[in-house]
């Protein structure tokens, strides 16, 4: 990973390199007033073409929704991006856009520059890093941080202070909908009071009823799929959706007042806990006695105190169920026996595939990875093969690349598209004409561990177990209660390839690399 040096950059030397935009905006409303996403994809473009930057498809990273940016996952994907050096320079309308908080800002800048990516801002005019702009992006960041913090502060007493006098503060709940009323003023609209919702209403009132005759979230969840009931939102009910539903004190007509999930709130708080009564503010759904039955019923499914293992499960990340597609997620039963079962059974009740015992799982794996043997001079046979297939693949790529150049000259020339067209476009051909010499930098780390990984593996800890498989496949499919095939990484194959199999468990089930 090559650390980029921004501190002398000026707008001229980012001609002609790769750029994405990196798009945000807070919530869909504010999203959806004004258009601001597009606002930011044009001003982002026109920066771009007038610093003469090509672009590097896909082009967007957008993001709608608010929380903290190391949380959000389309800036994760531009960070990655950026390690696997697909683009040069990431441009984002405004330095808050990127992050508001000052110290997030700061690491999220560090990792960019680690990952060789230089980040522009096109409000300001900033290239990050730079010495000319140390000062404005300094204070820009303290600035963002300040006003990020003020709002908040604003926007939770407005929240608590709306609901306080009885009108609803967030996602309505399944089984209630908007109050509509007429307004003085001849208008009609919600007056911030929840009804009972006739579609929904019912299915709450099922769902407490089975829960206080004995019945489990999961059981609960399976029949209301068998019946063909949907969800408000209209998928499959889930064990989530339905505990949810049933430790929500919203259905005996109860409102808790509205809290920021932090340590330190912004106003004074009646209950120690932040959670006080407000008062018969909704319908009720169920009585006081059901709600009472119900949570009983609930604590006594509980696993008794000190039953948990604290077991983590190694392959959950890799392993599907090869009937639904469905994620193979750890799970510990009275007998402390641990099973990876098919989410798309347990949760979704779509599927009849078994669970498969974890230890039986764990092994397979560990005896795959341990039947690998690397030859000694594995750098120069990588190295080889993969300039084998790159001349292949570069003869091909740069005809393709010199027919497109052709045809664009003869658009040109016939005056069917303008100059700065032309360029753009010239130059982005001739930037996908650059060759990039294979590197052996990522299987370093892989050809260390591949190294007596399988007992090293089955000795190893929990946490140490658990980086390994998403290290070495993409995914792993389970039928029948057994491992039915591998899906190695396909960056990977050059290395493994050349390795010779060995032991009993060599092959015992199909392997494949991914495309």
């Amino acid at each position: 990973m090559t650390t980029v040096r921004t501190r002398h950059l000026r707008p001229e030397d980012l001609r002609g390199l790769r750029w994405r935009g990196y798009l945000r905006e807070s919530t869909q409303g504010q999203a959806d007033r004004g258009t601001p996403l597009d606002r930011q994809r044009v001003d982002i473009e026109r920066a771009a073409i007038e610093l003469g930057m090509v672009p590097a498809e896909p082009l967007w990273y957008e993001r709608v929704g608010s929380g903290e940016s190391r949380d959000v996952p389309e800036l994760q994907r531009a960070l990655a991006d950026a390690q696997a050096k697909q683009y040069d320079v990431l441009v984002v309308f405004h330095s808050s856009r990127l992050a508001r908080e000052a110290v997030e800002a700061g690491l999220l800048k560090r990792r960019f520059t680690e990952a060789g990516t230089i980040l522009y801002f096109v409000s300001q005019r900033l290239i990050s890093g730079t010495y000319q702009g140390a000062l404005a992006e300094g204070v820009g960041a303290v600035i963002d941080s300040y006003e990020n913090e003020t709002r908040r502060m604003w926007v939770a007493g407005g929240l608590r202070q709306r609901q306080a006098s009885g009108r609803w503060v967030g996602i309505i709940p399944v089984g209630y909908r908007k109050r509509l009323v007429d307004f003085p003023d001849g208008t009609r609209g919600w007056d911030g009071a929840l009804d009972l919702d006739p579609t929904f209403a019912p299915v709450i009132r099922r769902i407490y009823d089975e829960a206080a005759a004995g019945s489990g979230a999961r059981k609960i969840a399976r029949g209301l799929n068998e019946d063909g009931l949907r969800t408000n939102n209209g998928r499959l009910w889930a064990y989530g959706t339905v505990h949810d539903i049933l430790t929500n004190r919203v259905y005996v007509g109860r409102m808790l007042r509205y809290r920021r999930t932090v340590a330190t709130a912004y106003y004074g708080i009646d209950s120690p806990d932040g959670r006080a009564d407000l008062g018969e503010h909704v319908p009720a759904l169920v009585d006081e006695t059901l709600w009472g039955q119900v949570q009983e019923s609930l604590s006594e499914r509980r696993m008794p105190a000190g039953k948990s293992t604290g077991r983590t499960y190694p392959l959950s990340r890799v392993l599907r169920c090869a009937g639904c597609g469905y994620r193979m997620t750890g799970a510990t039963n009275t007998a402390l026996v641990r099973y990876y079962r098919c989410a798309g059974r347990y949760r979704f009740h779509v599927c009849d595939a078994p669970a498969i015992r974890a230890d039986i799982a764990e092994e397979a794996f560990a005896g795959w990875i341990g039947s690998y043997q690397l030859p000694d001079d594995w750098r120069t046979a990588v190295a080889r093969t993969s300039l084998d297939r790159m001349k292949v693949d570069e003869r091909d790529r740069r005809k393709g690349a010199e027919d497109r150049l052709k045809r664009l000259r003869d658009l040109y020339s016939w005056g069917d598209i303008g100059e700065e067209e032309y360029r753009r476009d010239t130059s982005e051909i001739r930037a996908s004409m650059v060759v990039v010499r294979p590197g052996l930098a990522g299987l370093e780390s892989v050809a260390d561990v591949l190294r007596d990984l399988g007992p090293a593996w089955r000795s190893a800890s929990p946490e140490a177990q658990a980086a390994i498989p998403p290290l070495m496949l993409k995914s792993a499919s389970v039928a029948d209660g057994a491992v039915s095939e591998w899906v190695v990484r396909a960056e990977l194959r050059p290395l493994l390839e050349l390795c010779v199999p060995t032991g009993a468990n060599a092959w015992s089930c199909p392997l494949r690399y991914s495309a």
